[in-house]
């Protein structure tokens, strides 16, 4: 960790500035989803007197992330290549204007720091724990960058106690230098849709009403191979007829070219539906009519789509690992990633038993209470405040 620094008082002015390049792309996922989420939600609470906040990008703000309060400015920091501008354009930048504080959500740090103080979020280290599942120079690259964010950053954050404890084990990093800032859910996207809604979507991908659903990456380390399995197993007793599909929302990831073998060579390839990456809103759709949600991932940081599913009101099917029993607590069945026929077993336990599914969908309702973009800003913005009053 960086040494201490002296800070101004806090009579004078204040600047915060904030990596805003991943939150100002127009397809978010992951971290780029997290970034611009909590950008908005700390937009909503108020600055103190003489604090500004200041948001870098590569190029202009887009949308709603366009739209700033009074104290916070949009500086667009040009930089020619596509490459290097954290460490090349942002080390600039804080050699010539120097803030008070630079928050980076997506871990990547500046070449150079000038002695300005940086937080930046830690959101898992699969490639340490999975590391056979990820691309091997994606993995090399994670771990250069994550390395030098836990040598040089002043605190970190992560976004579950799982990957907290992740940090300590792994790279012994003491706790007092980690905060835990869950993620959420945006409720204004992801909540309970009239019926008439949902079936907008359904005819625009060409859906039926059954259906189990997956969200993410269509990639080894999400498990979508062990899914597509599952679902076999369950509709050989289903008979001939069964309407029920298996529903991908995702784009190719690492290992894409076996999952896609896998559902050309299945006796129910025309049931397995592959929609690519959609709009939050026609996901929050099909979360609210799915039969369940299925997310048989091998590791997580967090699992932002439980919570996202929670709040449509749909069942969750999830993989038995650390971190999505914290996320979901009692409101999900938890299925181990390796075994396809366990997972074909509680399928047709949801659809048979909706007494079931009932009690997950109640549990989830309360379950879903615990997570807040506007409780994970205020819990942000105490921190920051902390390393610098």
């Amino acid at each position: 960790m960086e040494p201490e620094v002296n800070f101004l008082p806090s009579t004078q002015q204040v600047t915060y500035a904030i990596d805003a390049e991943s939150a100002n792309k127009q397809k978010r996922t992951g971290v780029e989803s997290y970034a611009f989420q909590l950008i908005q939600a700390m937009k909503q609470q108020p600055l103190k007197q003489a604090e500004r906040v200041l948001l870098y990008s590569p190029t202009p703000l887009q949308g709603d992330l366009a739209q700033l309060p009074t104290g916070w400015e949009s500086r667009v920091l040009l930089w020619k290549s596509k490459r290097g501008w954290m460490q090349g354009r942002v080390s600039w930048e804080l050699f010539h204007q120097r803030p008070n504080l630079l928050f980076v959500p997506s871990q990547g740090l500046p070449r150079l720091l000038f002695g300005v103080p940086v937080v930046t979020t830690m959101h898992d280290i699969g490639f340490r724990r999975i590391g056979s599942l990820y691309d091997a120079s994606v993995r090399h690259r994670i771990a250069s960058v994550t390395k030098r964010s836990i040598k040089k950053a002043k605190l970190l954050l992560t976004v579950s106690a799982f990957t907290k404890q992740e940090l300590k084990d792994v790279y012994h990093v003491r706790d007092e230098n980690i905060r835990v800032t869950p993620l959420a859910a945006d409720t204004s996207v992801y909540h309970r849709f009239e019926q008439q809604e949902i079936d907008v979507v359904l005819r625009k991908h060409r859906l039926g009403h059954t259906f189990f659903l997956s969200v993410g990456r269509l990639e080894k380390k999400k498990n979508p191979a062990m899914l597509i399995r599952a679902f076999e197993l369950f509709k050989q007793h289903r008979g001939i007829g069964d309407p029920f599909e298996l529903v991908l929302v995702g784009e190719p990831g690492f290992g894409y070219a076996q999952i896609k073998e896998l559902i050309d060579q299945s006796l129910q390839k025309e049931l397995i539906r592959e929609v690519g990456f959609l709009s939050d809103n026609d996901v929050a759709a099909l979360m609210n009519t799915a039969t369940a949600f299925c997310f048989p991932s091998w590791y997580e940081g967090f699992g932002i789509p439980l919570v996202e599913a929670l709040s449509c009101g749909a069942p969750l099917m999830v993989s038995d690992i650390p971190v999505h029993r914290e996320v979901a607590g009692e409101a999900a069945l938890y299925i181990s990633p390796k075994e396809p026929e366990q997972w074909a077993k509680q399928m047709a336990r949801l659809v048979d038993d909706s007494t079931v599914r009932d009690q997950l969908v109640e549990r989830g309702n309360v379950q879903v209470q615990t997570y807040s973009w506007k409780k994970t800003a205020e819990e942000t913005w105490e921190i920051f405040r902390s390393l610098v009053y």
